[in-house]
């Protein structure tokens, strides 16, 4: 995955110019969370005591993390010809980063048949199941809606020689239902795949494995927003040309740019949030619960 970052991505537009995943600090935070994930990962599986936490995120993390790349792939398959303004190719770093995506698919089936030997990949669901699961179902669909909407626009205000000031409005932006194909397809298949997470975690026996699945599907859904937090606005100089003057103009009717965030990117952020606190409660509820659980076989024992 670092490869991935590092090297040429992809090649796009008339003259394929060539573009790398660290180009803009919203890109480069979205990657860096897997990154971060995909190590903390590895890291929590050499403890004896956190391993089935560890090897939860790897799970999680497998199941979720290749969906968030479905829209780079099918974008590949669907470019212009060469020369045309929609014309992208791969580079070096998206056969990393497809790479990537099947090594967190096989680390995830590793660490379920571990977890599988080790008796500890056991389906159990119990009557507070369907409450954990509806949550996740929550957090799953306000997380698709949150996606769907738009999630910033970003106004140009200056004042003209008479005086009265303007406004001009670009966006909003990304919104899915004005955005290529692909990327509706992304958002159904990652919604999804976070579904299936929260259905598997609510049955799950480990408390510590649950914990590690829904927390690698809140920081793979939280990913998005990590690049949306992390945009910037509009330089003059990037607006000058679309408006046919010069950067030195828009300074001398003191033009300024502003960038404002909408309710999509509340809503999403609330939903990754929520899988988090999910996370904690379901850990939390099974330390309050074992002291319980081991009171009651001591007192079946010694009757």
């Amino acid at each position: 995955m670092i490869v991935a970052i590092c090297a040429t991505y992809s090649f796009v537009g008339a003259d394929a110019h060539p573009a790398t995943l660290h180009d803009s600090d919203g890109t480069l935070a979205f990657n860096i969370a897997f990154v971060a994930l995909l190590s903390l990962a590895g890291l929590l599986t050499l403890p004896r005591t956190t391993v089935r936490l560890g090897l939860g995120l790897a799970v999680g993390t497998g199941l979720v993390l290749p969906g968030l790349f479905v829209a780079d792939i099918v974008g590949m398959f669907r470019s212009g010809p060469s020369g045309a303004s929609d014309y992208v190719a791969p580079g070096v770093g998206f056969y990393w980063g497809v790479i990537s995506a099947g090594l967190a698919i096989g680390a995830a089936a590793s660490a379920a048949a571990t977890l599988r030997r080790g008796a500890d990949f056991q389906f159990a669901p119990t009557r507070a199941s369907a409450l954990w699961a509806a949550l996740g179902l929550l957090c799953a669909a306000a997380w698709l809606v949150g996606t769907w909407l738009p999630w910033q626009k970003q106004e140009l205000a200056f004042t003209p020689a008479d005086g009265t000031p303007q406004t001009l409005t670009y966006g909003p932006c990304c919104s899915l239902s004005n955005m290529p194909a692909q990327w509706a397809i992304q958002a159904v298949v990652v919604a999804v795949l976070i579904v299936v997470a929260c259905l598997v975690s609510a049955c799950l026996r480990s408390a510590a494995i649950t914990s590690g699945i829904l927390l690698a599907a809140c920081v793979c859904s939280a990913s998005s927003v990590l690049s949306a937090l992390w945009s910037k606005p509009y330089t003059l100089a990037e607006l000058a040309p679309g408006l046919e003057v010069s950067e030195y103009q828009l300074t001398q009717v003191k033009a300024v740019v502003s960038l404002h965030r909408l309710p999509g990117v509340w809503i999403t952020s609330a939903a990754a949030l929520g899988l988090l606190l999910l996370a904690v409660v379901r850990g939390l509820h099974a330390a309050a619960t074992a002291p319980q659980a081991t009171r009651s076989e001591e007192a079946t024992a010694e009757a």
